[in-house]
């Protein structure tokens, strides 16, 4: 198998993981409370990266500043989770999957303001168009009480917050492998949530199918997902992986019609057109060059 077939096989996993994720998380808050579905997440998280971080043990170099750093990202990742929870109670997975994928701008945006990273007046201008994909998304029932805009609000949020985590992780990724990070920030993360009553108390009521709709929940976002698409980067372009993983929505419109047979209004996904065209309008010009040098 070549690397290009390699490096597509873990592309498709990546948008597929990545527009899954969101469907048994909803069915999971139907009867678990928001925190109790981030902990069970979080620790079938642990046990499917637990492997591979053991056996990349070596290839870590331990500090202060790699657990400070660790620390910070499981609090970002806990408040991306939970963001998630919220905006999934109250509205549809794939709106959800629509608005995040604004992580992509805003981790590059992140990466200017703390890497001193170069972004060009194409990063800025798509920026602008996310926003008024956004506001197109609300024509339908236009208001500017903030209970109204609460969803995005939460979408923003979680995009903001697992972007935060990319930028963070990037400064470090050369001293400590990517598996032992990700093991290390769920498993701070376990345990600050563990410190709560009602969370030790909601574990326990947990049931089996419950469980079952956690783990795969687990398996698709934090595992399969992230996983895939980091190994996606080491054969293809950073504008090849995100352009196909920008087509996840897809993925999750359709499983959301077939398990709760409903559909996302024409101002939703006209805004959420303008959002991901937006996005592909950014690495659109790497994926030329990548084409030409090729040829």
């Amino acid at each position: 198998m070549s690397d290009k077939t390699k490096g597509l096989c873990f592309a498709m996993l990546a948008m597929l993981g990545g527009g899954l994720y969101a469907i048994p998380y909803r069915l999971s808050l139907i009867t678990v409370e928001p925190l109790t579905v981030i902990w069970a997440v979080f620790l079938w998280a642990f046990l499917f990266s637990l492997p591979g971080a053991w056996l990349a043990r070596r290839q870590t170099k331990y500090s202060w500043k790699i657990g400070g750093i660790a620390l910070v990202t499981s609090l970002a990742g806990l408040l991306g989770n939970y963001a998630i929870c919220q905006a999934l109670n109250q509205a549809s997975p794939t709106l959800l999957i629509l608005v995040s994928r604004s992580e992509i701008i805003i981790a590059m945006l992140l990466s200017w303001l703390f890497l001193k990273e170069f972004v060009s007046i194409r990063v800025w201008l798509a920026a602008v168009l996310i926003i008024s994909g956004i506001v197109v998304m609300k024509m339908g029932s236009l208001s500017f009480e903030l209970k109204d805009w609460s969803v995005f609000l939460w979408a923003i949020t979680a995009a903001f917050s697992f972007a935060s985590m990319q930028v963070m992780a990037k400064s470090i990724i050369h001293e400590i492998n990517p598996q032992v990070l990700n093991v290390s920030r769920l498993a701070i993360g376990l345990v600050i949530l563990w410190s709560l009553a009602e969370v030790r108390s909601g574990v326990a009521e947990l049931q089996i199918s419950e469980w079952k709709w956690l783990a795969l929940a687990a398996f698709c976002g934090p595992f399969m997902g992230r996983v895939s698409y980091t190994y996606a980067l080491r054969y293809l372009t950073v504008s090849k992986a995100v352009i196909i993983g920008s087509f996840s929505p897809a993925t999750t419109l359709l499983f959301e019609f077939i398990v709760f047979g409903t559909l996302i209004s024409s101002y939703e996904a006209f805004g959420g057109i303008i959002m991901l065209a937006a996005i592909l309008w950014v690495f659109l010009p790497g994926l030329r060059r990548s084409v030409k040098l090729a040829m």
